[in-house]
This record gives structure tokens, sequence and C-alpha cells, in this order.
């Protein structure tokens, strides 16, 4: 099984029969409705922030699936900058293509090429 790090908040792992994209969520618990009354009703309760992995997106155990688990990735990095015109968006999804790209390149991955018979 495959575990790969994208970004910061972002992994790539199989199960096998499909890609699935894992995202990085922040959990500070007590930002719970309930957890002054959680916390009163047991006080050794742990108000740390701690980390958790939530599955974003599942694709294709195909080059296909592989491709838009990529652009899935990118585009989210992206989106979560603080762009405020078309212009700055674009710079910031090439900056995150050019990061994966770079993860990519990293792994001393030689350059392939896929072709399909017909």
């Amino acid at each position: 099984m495959i575990n790969v790090k994208m970004t910061e908040d972002f992994v790539l792992t199989t199960d096998g029969t499909q890609f699935i994209v894992k995202e990085r969520k922040l959990v500070d618990p007590t930002l719970a409705p309930n957890w002054k009354a959680r916390k009163e009703a047991k006080p050794e309760l742990d108000p740390t922030p701690r980390e958790t992995w939530v599955d974003a997106g599942y694709y294709g155990l195909t080059p296909s699936g592989l491709v838009a688990a990529l652009n899935s990735v990118r585009i989210k990095a992206a989106a979560r900058g603080n762009a405020e015109t078309l212009e700055q968006f674009i710079a910031e999804l090439t900056a995150q293509t050019v990061a994966i790209v770079d993860a990519l390149s990293s792994g001393a991955l030689r350059d392939f090429r896929v072709e399909l018979a017909s």
C-alpha cells in the first residue's frame, strides 16, 4: 500500500482497488458545542487540538484516476490560498503544481510515457 505525501495537507494512498486522497484536518475539541458539559462531566478530557486524516476523494486505480487525484489535490490546495483575483488564483495553482511535481521528482522517478494500443 502506498502513502505518498503530496502537500502538507494531502496524502495519496490506495486500498488496492482505488486511489484515495486523504486530507489533514485539525480538530479542536474545545470548539464542540457540548465541550463545557462534557468537560464538567469528565474533567480529565484532553483539550489539546489533534490532527486527523479524512478521506477527501476516491479515484479509479488507473492512469486517468491518478491524474484526477493529482488535479483534485492541486486545485483544493490552491483554493485554500488568499487569492482575490483570477491571476492570483492561477499563480497559486501553478505554485501547487510545481510543488507536487517537485515532490514526485525528488523520488528520483525517471521520465516515462504511457501509450495505449488501439
